[in-house]
């Protein structure tokens, strides 16, 4: 017994050495540190960037080494001054063996309390290409990037010639994002909030928050987002949700939802408030279902078509204006649009 605790104290008195000895050297080598990252990284921007400060630490992330910048301004790429990104808190996790060595491979990154704008402009120029070619010289700068965290981040993304308008927010969101040539892997897993999603002047999605489970495929060369098989939480209802979305041309969507296990004023939340707003009082027991279809392109003339199949059986339906009730209720239904923003080609069908 006195053997294993001669072991397990020279163990800890191993690993305190250890861990004392990368802290100190965090401390002494902290200045060329952040100077070798900051020359590295401005290999690679051709944005102007501010930092307020920027520091070291073995504690934000341990084991892994932190460089932490705090009062990040990031500017756009379009003309003039505008920011792209501001944030109070923005560090990047790495090997502190492999940084000793004078490699910085990020590994992790956390963003708190953060804004941003992606926009392009009416000329079909983005304001988010922050990124330069150099002088030649190679940056030791790579991105292997395990484990993102945001919290409290809002987006913005504004497309001119498709007239969107897209605004959204997260408490808390983790991902992972693994690369091979020009495809990217995203795993996603947090919530996300909808803060308004306006399609060529028609507002879809305002105020939800939803549950994200997803995995996302991005050919940078194809400009094409994959969205593979996911699962979308909003209040006791889950939504499958699978398609593509891809910009390289022209904007076109393919997206398909599934609803499960929700109900008539779920479905109803979803729809654009002029079109829900007649319905918003009725209320649902029983099973409910929804199938969804976008697909087409989205322009400044064009819209793509949207086909949903919805329906329920033995669902219990009731008004509390009207203190009526129908129970034991089935119904089959669809509604399609070969363009959804406009009203007047859509149609609505109702039997059983």
């Amino acid at each position: 017994m006195a053997a294993y605790r001669k072991v397990f104290f020279y163990t800890l008195l191993v690993l305190g050495i250890l861990f004392i000895a990368f802290t100190a050297s965090v401390f002494l080598f902290r200045d060329q540190i952040i100077k070798r990252f900051i020359l590295e990284a401005n290999k690679n921007l051709s944005t102007p960037i501010q930092i307020g400060k920027i520091d070291v630490s073995m504690f934000e992330d341990f084991p892994r080494l932190s460089i932490v910048c705090t009062g990040v301004y990031v500017e756009d790429s379009h003309p003039g001054q505008y920011p792209l990104l501001t944030a109070k808190t923005v560090s990047f996790q790495l090997n502190p063996v492999q940084v000793w060595q004078g490699v910085y491979i990020i590994k992790g990154l956390q963003v708190r309390d953060a804004e941003a704008t992606l926009k392009i402009n009416d000329k079909g120029v983005n304001n988010y290409t922050i990124t330069s070619k150099g002088d030649g010289s190679k940056s030791s700068i790579t991105f292997e990037l395990a484990n993102v965290k945001l919290r409290r981040v809002k987006v913005r993304y504004v497309s001119v010639p498709a007239s969107q308008d897209m605004r959204f927010s997260s408490e808390e969101l983790t991902s992972s994002i693994s690369t091979k040539n020009d495809l990217y892997t995203i795993n996603a897993d947090g919530d996300l909030t909808t803060e308004e999603i306006s399609i060529r002047r028609t507002v879809y999605f305002a105020s939800k928050t939803f549950r994200v489970e997803t995995t996302l495929l991005y050919d940078d060369v194809q400009k094409q987002l994959t969205i593979e098989p996911s699962t979308l939480h909003l209040k006791n209802a889950s939504f499958a949700v699978s398609g593509t979305y891809a910009w390289k041309d022209k904007n076109l969507i393919d997206l398909h939802t599934e609803g499960n296990d929700t109900d008539i004023q779920t479905l109803l939340s979803l729809l654009p408030e002029s079109h829900a707003a007649a319905f918003d009082k009725y209320q649902s027991k029983g099973d409910v279902y929804f199938k969804s279809s976008l697909k087409g392109e989205i322009s400044t003339s064009k819209s793509p078509s949207l086909s949903i199949d919805f329906g329920f059986n033995d669902a219990t339906l009731f008004h509390p204006d009207y203190n009526s009730r129908i129970e034991k209720a089935s119904m089959e239904g669809s509604f399609a649009s070969s363009d959804i923003s406009n009203e007047r080609m859509s149609v609505l069908v109702l039997k059983n």
